[in-house]
């Protein structure tokens, strides 16, 4: 036999060629691109992977470190987990932005980066650009930077309005605290005025109001009174102008005069609701 025959029939024998056999499982992890161990990176593990610029063991965003790459306010260390430190105020970021001291990064810190304008909560603001920001209180006027709002404007306090009274929310023409007076009734914003019969004052005064659900309302002319089927003294109570018990239970109401509408008897002076008005 040839020395060709006798390797060929050695290799059957064995199976086939080396290097046709498969390979073990590779349990190492392979070459990979993490930092522990060679296995694949994951952010948030305080370890400084390939592709990561900081790892402080956690996900939070804005803690310096977030997504794994470091903050425009912040410098972070290569230790594991890395350390990150806010950059002191006022240092430049993200363009024409700057660093303000918890570490963000905003439009401006002082007025000196506002041109013309404020700063204000981090931004910038103008008391001329027409539009309601900083800290006014209504377009271009109010608040502390910006001139004195007119009547009917919004405001927060007297000192945003040029008639020196805040009433309602709004710039008005007097303090405007008494019973069933308001200053921003629609059609006249700005006025102090009457609320209209039967409506309700929410609050006036030291916290008072004038509410149908504590049995009160409005006269029309400035005054609260109780309403009607209210439990009463006298008539100067009611809103009606009539106290009185008609169907003799005991206890005493407003009660309605007659020629007012009405659904039952007891709602009358007269005790009589007749054709749905009280009647004599």
């Amino acid at each position: 036999m040839t020395l060709a025959l006798t390797l060929g029939a050695l290799m059957v024998a064995l199976g086939g060629c080396p290097d046709d056999a498969p390979l073990p499982p590779d349990t190492t992890g392979g070459a990979g691109n993490g930092g522990s161990g060679g296995m694949a990176s994951s952010c948030g593990d305080g370890a400084l992977d390939m592709g990561e610029t900081c790892d402080d063991g956690n996900n939070t965003d804005g803690d310096g470190c977030s997504a794994c790459a470091v903050d425009a306010c912040w410098t972070c260390d290569t230790s594991a987990p890395s350390a990150c430190t806010a950059k002191a105020a006022g240092e430049a970021c993200e363009g024409t932005n700057v660093c303000n001291a918890a570490g963000q990064c905003v439009e401006c810190i002082d007025n000196a980066q506002c041109g013309t304008g404020y700063c204000f909560n981090d931004a910038c603001a103008s008391c001329d650009d027409t539009v309601k920001n900083g800290d006014e209180t209504d377009v271009d006027c109010g608040g502390t930077h910006c001139g004195l709002c007119e009547q009917g404007k919004t405001c927060v306090a007297g000192a945003d309005c040029t008639s020196t009274f805040c009433a309602d929310g709004v710039c008005c023409s007097a303090a405007c605290d008494g019973a069933c007076s308001a200053c921003d009734i629609a059609g006249l914003v700005g006025e102090c005025s009457f609320i209209d019969k039967y409506g309700d004052d929410p609050s006036y005064g030291m916290g008072e109001s004038c509410l149908a659900a504590d049995g009160k309302t409005c006269s029309g002319l400035g005054n609260c009174l109780l309403a009607e089927g209210t439990a009463c003294a006298n008539g100067n109570e009611c809103i009606t102008g009539r106290c009185g018990d008609p169907d003799m239970d005991g206890t005493k109401t407003c009660v309605k005069q007659n020629g007012e509408p009405c659904t039952a008897n007891g709602e009358c002076f007269s005790n009589n609701c007749m054709d749905g008005v009280c009647a004599m």
